[in-house]
């Protein structure tokens, strides 16, 4: 499992991330993220994240928060990933 380095821009915070999965929707690419500390836990909170700048060495990601869009990908995953519950708050 990828871990990834996420910062926030307002906090200056940093978070590991562990990827659980990624898929592409309208030439757009998402990857569904729980914090790496979390991965152990029965119930984990998951982030969209989606690439909004790619290089050759950097992707940058935002959190996805637009309604619409969230909920086309969160079904995305749901059909990507079987083993997992959904609960979209």
């Amino acid at each position: 499992m990828d871990i990834i380095k996420f910062y926030f821009d307002e906090t200056n915070e940093e978070v590991n991330f562990a990827v659980i999965g990624s898929v592409e929707h309208d030439e757009n690419v998402y990857l569904m993220v729980v914090e790496e500390e979390e991965l152990d836990e029965e119930d984990m909170t998951a982030y969209i994240l989606k690439a909004i700048e790619v290089d050759e060495e950097e992707v940058i990601y935002e959190i996805v928060d637009d309604e619409e869009e969230l909920s086309v990908v969160t079904e995305l995953f749901e059909e990507y990933l079987e083993n997992y519950d959904f609960d979209q708050e």
